[in-house]
């Protein structure tokens, strides 16, 4: 063990070992379907306080907790760019008082929960509470990517997991003043201090944000700084705002990101791409490195009156703030349910915690010692209890789509529309995306789901309905815009699930180059668009064979000949699609009930 631990001794490799051990926690927390949050907990747990491999302090000394607090405004800056103006004009009164009324509502009984179950002094119970308001994009992302409910409980729950973080941190810093300086502070102070900790937020994300937009819209830095140009603006105001009232750089970050996401004729696709691979690295190394600075002294002060706090937290602040916000606005009993069982802590909470609880102790104020593992206690617990039981409610009441086995068909031409068509047949739900208004008209009359306009974009339209939807096919006769669809589509999906037909040879005006580097190529390289056509134009039709004892596998290979072409293999309610890069495999999967759409060669 002491030689293990020699090796986390060295900086550097104590640096490059965080970072590791971040990648390889997600990566297991994905594979188990387990919250990521919770693996990385327990990783930054066992190296540090469990194994005392890893001590951030004596690797970062005092420079941990500025890193702390700019990495936090990084990740709100991410969070920012996701906001749209025209998500909130639909329901602007339900996010205004969730942000009001259900944080003082929340901000009170967190304190009172605190005090009672923890038998703590009352200004760190105060501080505990306005510290555990905050939710989170790092937190509600994930769920809401599961879960995929309706468009509006997910515009409501993303915009208040952003927008409460900044608010959260002020209340906990006006707080976390009047604990250090004294009670003595008047009302009248707290509320000149919140205006100015609002003015310096806002300012300052504003203030950035005119020159930023500036230089990325007129096309005044290279594209490949674009990206850097965001980072470094979004620095900046952290540091303005945060020098003017203290933790105000997490409001001035988000209000930023919101600034450039809604400046007409600015492209955020290179700073969303940047700070998503960015923040999801940053909180990777965030939770293992406040984690690790836990003690065993602070863990065993956790007791069962954590429980208590959680239980109130859960079951009556949430859903006594949902009632209120949610009163008398049109909402419908499933959506406010449901927005009354979500709201998990994060980082953010995480890391205010963590850099007040260690001022306060220095300042040696009784109580301090408890706000870290106890915050880490409901972070945990309350990421456990949304993050598995999200999708079951949803699921319950309706909200939640019942199957992401359906696909997504660009064209809505002969070719997509045969393909379409055979999915429908066996139930796999089917939506035609296309330009083209008559051939959209067409498949609507028919009772298809259709969806008129342009999907090749930074943002998807808001009338958009993927319930049920997961995979995309591109099957246009255009290589290049299969090829970008595919690209646009892949951060929704996820790689393994964007298909697009093979290319035509190499010619006059197709860069090959550009089709190799969109999705999985579908069925066979032989079956481009042409080729398909073709054949359908001849007669041929994709044919559905179910498999059985009596029809098996090897009866099916005889009659695909040598140019039958397996398109998908249905099992229920699954389908596997034919791609290229496992064809093969695909009939070796097979077994009696499945069934098999295949294209012949000729029509007999």
């Amino acid at each position: 063990m002491s030689s293990l631990a020699s090796i986390f001794e060295d900086p550097l490799n104590a640096l490059a070992g965080i970072v590791i051990l971040a990648v390889v926690a997600a990566y297991i927390a994905a594979r188990l379907n387990i919250p990521s949050i919770v693996a990385l907990l327990a990783t930054g747990v066992i190296v540090g306080p469990g194994l005392r491999l890893l001590d951030p302090d004596a690797l970062a000394g005092e420079l941990i907790t500025p890193f702390v607090s700019l990495a936090v405004g990084l990740i709100l800056f991410e969070g920012g760019l996701s906001l749209r103006l025209h998500e909130a004009r639909r329901n602007p009164r339900i996010l205004w008082l969730l942000v009001t009324v259900g944080v003082v509502f929340t901000w009170a009984l967190g304190s009172v929960a605190v005090s009672f179950f923890l038998d703590v002094p009352r200004p760190i119970a105060v501080l505990l509470g306005a510290i555990l308001i905050v939710s989170g994009p790092t937190v509600i992302g994930p769920i809401l990517h599961s879960v995929r409910p309706t468009k509006t409980v997910t515009t409501i729950l993303k915009w208040e997991s952003i927008v409460i973080d900044p608010i959260g941190a002020m209340l906990a810093a006006l707080t976390f003043e009047i604990i250090l300086l004294g009670s003595d502070r008047g009302p009248g102070q707290l509320i000149i201090g919140g205006l100015i900790f609002v003015a310096a937020g806002v300012g300052a994300g504003l203030v950035v944000a005119l020159p930023t937009g500036f230089v990325i819209r007129r096309h005044l830095v290279p594209e490949r700084l674009v990206p850097l140009v965001g980072m470094s603006a979004s620095l900046l105001a952290f540091a303005a705002a945060n020098a003017l009232a203290p933790e105000a750089g997490l409001l001035a970050t988000p209000v930023l990101g919101f600034a450039l996401a809604n400046t007409s004729k600015l492209r955020t696709e290179p700073l969303v791409e940047f700070s998503e691979i960015l923040q999801t690295l940053l909180v990777g190394v965030l939770f293992i490195l406040l984690s690790a600075r836990l003690t065993r002294e602070q863990l065993a002060t956790i007791s069962w009156g954590v429980a208590g706090v959680v239980i109130v937290l859960v079951l009556v602040a949430r859903p006594l703030s949902v009632a209120l916000a949610t009163w008398r606005s049109g909402l419908a009993r499933n959506e406010r349910y449901f927005l009354a069982a979500v709201a998990p802590r994060g980082i953010v909470a995480a890391a205010v915690a963590s850099v007040f609880a260690l001022e306060l102790e220095h300042a040696g104020v009784a109580g301090a010692e408890i706000l870290t593992p106890v915050t880490f206690a409901v972070i945990v617990a309350t990421v456990i209890i949304y993050g598995f039981g999200a999708a079951p409610i949803a699921h319950r009441l309706g909200l939640a789509q019942k199957s992401s086995q359906g696909v997504l068909i660009l064209g809505a031409g002969q070719v997509e529309e045969e393909v379409g068509r055979a999915l429908v047949e066996v139930d796999i739900p089917v939506l035609f995306a296309t330009t083209n208004h008559r051939d959209e008209a067409g498949l609507r009359q028919q009772g298809f789901r259709t969806h008129y306009g342009n999907l090749i974009g930074h943002e998807l339209p808001w009338d958009l309905d993927l319930s049920g939807i997961g995979r995309l096919l591109a099957l246009t006769p255009n290589d290049e815009v299969n090829t970008l669809a595919t690209r646009s589509f892949a951060r929704l999906f996820g790689a393994a699930e964007i298909f697009q037909l093979a290319a035509e040879s190499a010619g006059p005006g197709l860069d090959r180059s550009v089709t190799e580097i969109g999705g999985r190529s579908l069925f066979h390289s032989t079956l481009t668009y042409n080729e398909v056509r073709n054949r359908l134009r001849r007669g041929i039709k994709i044919r559905q064979t179910g498999l059985s004892e009596q029809f098996t596998i090897n009866d099916l290979k005889k009659s695909l000949g040598d140019d039958g072409r397996v398109l998908f293999l249905v099992r229920g309610s699954n389908v596997i699609i034919a791609a290229e890069d496992q064809r093969p495999e695909i009939l070796e999967r097979a077994r009696s009930g499945d069934t098999v759409l295949w294209l012949p060669s000729d029509p007999s």
